[in-house]
């Protein structure tokens, strides 16, 4: 959702394009800045590619520049390699940030989606354009793209979201009923910074070169950018999302609109009746992209759904079981061009389903996801995983310290990688372990059901993890639910696994995810305890 990566490479633009900055005008007058962008060896008009950002569609430098060079974007390099390929592409400031006019108001606005059609209209319209058009984008961009998707709109041929929420509460806001705290903070303050025309501490170093957003070309003074930067005012989100915790929960409080109605999830119907080819594309261990994208799976008509093994930005791969630098694991763009050259400019192909598998370390692909049967292990007083043990009953003394860490699939869309540290005396955790669990295929989301008792509500996140044959144990996915005493079910984040014969599962608790969640509960201490020959891992194996 809420995401943005590193800066294109400078050494990257030195083509020359034919570039433009101007403003389309919406049916209430809003102007909203766009950079079109056209193969410069063009023999006609060619399809083209919109990209919709919430973080500037491009960069005005304290370096100059030629004008005929590619605009430096907030992303990766994926507007070169579509003009590469004989692509139009159009950048845009979505309503009320970078150098548009208007009012954001929260994420996907209805003035803002409804804005997407005519984008889409007027972009099919331009002398360059054949009338066909595409969207696409990672996160905030990745969800517009998808968005566009939920208006009628003939021109609209082809869709690739990548790296989106489509249950934003579920997936991102409040997993489980349990606030992230952490997130919504960041990006609260980076947007703020953004719409003050500043650059956001988290983009490091490598942004001293940014002087701000992109002025028009009518504008080369940017003064009239300064007029729309000093007008402009930010809510603040991290304050408007502060009570959800649920779907009914109301965005921005008494009045607001369901949480459930802010992105995908809420524009299913309209999306389900999109005529455009839709792709959708997430990771594993990126927040809960790969559940966002298995729900748009079993949501809408998707050509292509792919779940990979990357990080947010799809630079690094971010498997537990394998190597950051395994290329294989990453995005390859060209797959990205190949989308819409199949889906926007042909008349398609097969379905795609695609998966990394960790531990292969290696793609599966075909037109289904694979099918899978339920495998069940019981919880047992002597810490195993097996046989059910009617006489289980441990507790664990919830340590409020407790932490995954700072780089985990909840913080690598804050330009973090995740990491995978050895767990095995991690603090904080109650484990229980199957040392001779492979050999095991996994697929899908599994879930822990069990009997508890606590001293008052509690937050209990459940991490599923794999024993190595050194001992090393690394964490492979995790579950969050905000629980009372008596029977609780706790879904884990779906996940593709190989495990060898000589692997082992640990399935771990904890009462808290320090710097990330909620405390549950505020204050005082917290006991869980788990009981009963009904404590029970299932999980969807092959």
């Amino acid at each position: 959702m809420f995401r943005l990566a590193l800066l294109v490479p400078l050494a990257a633009c030195t083509r020359t394009y034919d570039v433009g900055s101007s403003a389309l005008v919406m049916e209430d007058g809003t102007r909203i800045a766009v950079d079109t962008i056209v193969p410069p060896d063009r023999e006609g008009p060619v399809p083209a590619v919109i990209i919709q950002t919430r973080y500037w569609r491009s960069f005005e430098l304290k370096v100059r520049r030629p004008a005929d060079a590619m605009p430096i974007q907030p992303r990766e390099d994926l507007a070169k390699e579509l003009l590469d390929a004989g692509f139009g592409v159009v950048l845009v400031d979505v309503r009320g940030t970078g150098a548009s006019e208007g009012t954001w108001r929260r994420p996907w606005s209805p003035d803002e989606v409804a804005d997407m059609a005519e984008i889409v209209e007027q972009v099919a319209a331009m002398p360059w354009c054949d009338g066909r058009v595409g969207a696409t984008g990672v996160s905030y961009e990745g969800t517009t793209a998808l968005l566009a998707a939920s208006h009628e709109q003939p021109a609209l041929r082809a869709v690739l979201a990548r790296e989106i929420e489509w249950d934003l509460v579920d997936e991102l806001l409040a997993p489980g009923g349990v606030r992230n705290v952490s997130f919504p903070q960041q990006w609260s303050r980076a947007v703020v910074d953004l719409d003050r025309g500043e650059v956001p501490e988290f983009w490091g170093a490598s942004a001293w070169m940014i002087r701000g957003p992109r002025p028009l070309d009518s504008d080369p003074d940017g003064v009239d950018l300064a007029r729309v930067l000093a007008a402009r005012a930010t809510p603040t989100v991290a304050a408007d999302v502060a009570g959800i915790r649920g779907p009914g929960d109301p965005w921005g409080g008494e009045g607001g609109p369901p949480a459930s109605t802010v992105g995908p999830s809420g524009a299913e119907e309209a999306l389900a009746s999109s005529e455009a080819a839709i792709g959708v594309w997430g990771s594993w261990w990126d927040g809960a992209s790969a559940d966002a994208v298995l729900r748009a799976d079993a949501a809408l008509r998707v050509v292509d759904a792919r779940i990979g093994g990357w990080t947010h930005e799809g630079n690094h791969s971010a498997s537990p079981l394998g190597r950051k630098g395994d290329r294989d694991a990453r995005v390859d763009l060209a797959e990205v061009v190949e989308f819409f050259d199949t889906w926007l400019t042909s008349d398609g192909g097969r379905p795609v389903r695609a998966h990394w598998v960790a531990g292969a370390e290696r793609w599966e692909r075909g037109e289904e996801w694979p099918t899978t049967s339920l495998r069940t292990w019981h919880l047992r007083g002597d810490g195993a995983l097996g046989a059910p043990d009617p006489g289980l009953r441990r507790t664990l003394d919830v340590d409020f310290a407790a932490t995954v860490g700072d780089e985990t699939r909840w913080t690598t869309g804050m330009l973090t990688d995740v990491e995978s540290p050895d767990r095995a005396e991690a603090p904080g955790l109650l484990s229980f372990a199957a040392p001779g669990a492979g050999p095991l295929r996994v697929f899908g989301a599994g879930t822990l059901r069990c009997d508890v008792s606590l001293a008052a509500e509690a937050a209990m996140h459940v991490y599923l993890e794999v024993i190595e044959p050194s001992g090393r144990v690394r964490l492979l996915t995790e579950g969050l639910q905000r629980v009372t005493s008596g029977p609780v079910e706790v879904p884990l984040r779906a996940v593709a696994a190989d495990l060898p014969g000589d692997h082992g599962l640990r399935l771990s608790f904890a009462g808290a995810d320090a710097g990330t969640f909620e405390r549950v509960p505020a204050q005082g201490p917290q006991r869980i305890t788990v009981q009963g020959a009904g404590c029970a891992l299932t999980l969807p194996v092959r």
